[in-house]
């Protein structure tokens, strides 16, 4: 029988595993990026990572301070984080969109390989994850017995 976690648990192994993994594909990026491209091979990999990395952080960070919220301010919260991490994006882009010291290439091919792998890695980890309904409260009652 698979055992039961709670939301909480589920969400810091999916960042566990998110972070290690981000880790893995930002040095194998730098690296790539460095060997073929030079220092503006290095940038673009960088920042490519350094921006899925902040994207992934803000999303699990959201993920494990709200599994003990209701549905409304849940919807709340992660609309909002959305939103800011969307006006962020912009405006990174629109900074990069006028800068020459990195290179393009590897600043996409490292950011889309990071939003790929780390969007299904979480989805992984979080679908198989057995996470309970109800969590039932095991409090003892007033005659000190557990519940049934």
């Amino acid at each position: 029988m698979a055992q039961l976690t709670t939301a909480r648990k589920a969400a810091i192994k999916a960042a566990k595993w998110g972070f290690l993994t981000w880790l893995l594909i930002t040095v194998l990026g730098i690296g790539f990026g460095y060997y073929l491209d030079g220092s503006a091979g290095l940038w673009g990999s960088s920042l490519g990572a350094l921006l899925a990395g902040l994207f992934f952080a803000v999303t699990a960070v959201v993920a494990i301070k709200t599994t003990k919220v209701g549905p409304d301010l849940l919807g709340f919260i992660i609309l909002g984080s959305w939103l800011l991490k969307i006006i962020f994006l912009m405006g990174a882009l629109a900074w990069l969109r006028a800068q020459d010291f990195y290179s393009r290439p590897f600043f996409f091919a490292v950011l889309l390989a990071q939003t790929i792998v780390l969007l299904i890695l979480e989805a992984s980890i979080l679908t198989r994850a057995k996470v309970p309904y109800v969590e039932p409260n095991l409090a003892p009652t007033k005659s000190g017995t557990q519940p049934e």
